[in-house]
């Protein structure tokens, strides 16, 4: 007679970013192993291990596809994938440059949330027309060969890349007299091209303060300094 199966629960959460809600799974031991090779690999290969699983153990919406999420609300899923999974406490270690002692710490992952700037919008007046952008999802970084890990940070990236990432998350144009929603990523790469300098700056402003996944921890050293260490991004927690 074969043996039976364990019923695993299930967990619901919202995205912080897009707001959809999620049912997932907690991992299993033989997903564990896939995580612990993953994280002995290169950034590329710790994601791969990490979208993988989010693939294997979210139950709800069907078809889920974790390329569709932001880089931010992949973070903060597999966030409360590794909390429900394991513990949503982690330990973390230290070394301080000043005095070169390890120091321990203890994060809360139920505590932790993308930050959000204070009136950030998804429309953006340019000149005699507005512009409406969306966050560009993992899919669309990847698409581009952009760094997954300074998505937000176009002022880094090589000018094509950056063009190839805004022309992939234009929604729409419009002035007072038409909407403009049907076009190519040409034609898209074309319209930002043509932008004066003031007004690009605003398309810039938009994905620098795009949400991120971010925690601070304050401690004082052996000599006596107020020390903080700002953690971003999943792998800084674990």
């Amino acid at each position: 007679m074969a043996l039976p199966k364990i019923t695993q629960p299930e967990f619901e959460i919202t995205l912080p970013v897009i707001k959809r809600k999620i049912k997932f799974r907690p991992f299993l031991v033989k997903e564990e192993k896939v995580l612990l090779i993953g994280k002995e690999g290169s950034p590329s290969e710790q994601m791969a291990a990490m979208m993988q699983i989010l693939k294997n153990v979210v139950v709800s919406p069907k078809n889920f596809n974790p390329g569709d999420l932001t880089v931010t609300d992949i973070e903060y899923l597999f966030m409360h994938l590794r909390g429900k999974s394991v513990d949503n406490i982690v330990k973390l270690k230290y070394q301080d440059k000043e005095d070169e002692k390890i120091y321990d710490f203890e994060v809360d992952l139920n505590t932790i949330s993308p930050t959000f700037t204070e009136g950030r919008k998804h429309e953006i007046p340019v000149g005699n027309v507005t512009v409406e952008l969306k966050d560009p999802t993992f899919d669309i970084v990847k698409q581009v060969g952009a760094d997954i890990e300074s998505a937000g940070d176009i002022d880094g990236m090589d000018s094509e890349k950056i063009f190839d990432i805004l022309s992939k998350c234009l929604v729409k144009v419009w002035d007072n007299e038409q909407v403009y929603d049907d076009f190519t990523e040409a034609e898209a790469k074309d319209f930002f091209k043509g932008m004066d300098i003031g007004s690009f700056k605003g398309i810039q402003e938009f994905f620098e303060t795009s949400p991120k996944l971010q925690h601070t921890l304050k401690y004082t050293n052996e000599l006596g300094n107020e020390r903080t260490i700002v953690l971003k991004g999943i792998s800084d927690f674990f």
